[in-house]
């Protein structure tokens, strides 16, 4: 019967280093999209600005001029409001790319996370074999004949621990 483990973090060491090194292409990944993504929402503001303040001054030269200040002319009043459509979808478009920025953020920032846990979850395969092994060996260090037990089931290093079980059998049977 294979023994069931509570904590997940065996060997920190082992396992934490792992497990962050697994981040790092994540990070990188991260900071090269986020940096390509700020330049072009950066870029489209800009460009939204500028159009802002364009419609703005055109609906001015237009209410300015005399022939174009009648309100009862339908062709005035459709493009006033056509003009004031368009600031509102480009403030639209300014906000979308800051959403999308920021999301772009966060999930790459979850998926950071998720990854480490998968490498802890990971690592804990390895880690779980070297652990009962290393206890094995402190038990022979104390002169104590270890009682051997079967790993879990999804264990890696499953030919690595039945080699140390026969090398210390082997061993034993010399005395």
């Amino acid at each position: 019967m294979s023994k069931q483990r509570k904590h997940y973090l065996i060997d920190r060491s082992i396992q934490v280093t792992i497990a962050s090194k697994i981040l790092v292409i994540p990070f990188i990944l991260l900071t090269c999209f986020s940096l390509i993504l700020l330049f072009f929402v950066y870029q489209n503001s800009v460009f939204i600005t500028q159009i802002s303040g364009n419609q703005e001054h055109l609906i001015e030269m237009f209410m300015s001029t005399p022939a174009l200040m009648d309100k009862d002319n339908q062709v005035v009043v459709a493009g006033e409001k056509t003009f004031r459509e368009n600031l509102g979808i480009l403030q639209s478009i300014k906000n979308n790319n800051l959403i999308l920025l920021y999301c772009a953020i966060g999930i790459t920032i979850f998926q950071a996370v998720l990854l480490f846990i998968y490498g802890v979850f990971l690592t804990h395969k390895i880690a779980g074999p070297i652990y009962v092994m290393r206890q094995y060996c402190k038990e022979i260090q104390q002169g104590k004949v270890p009682k051997f037990r079967p790993l879990r089931k999804g264990d890696l290093l499953i030919d690595f621990y039945n080699d140390f079980i026969q090398a210390v059998t082997t061993l034993q049977s010399r005395k």
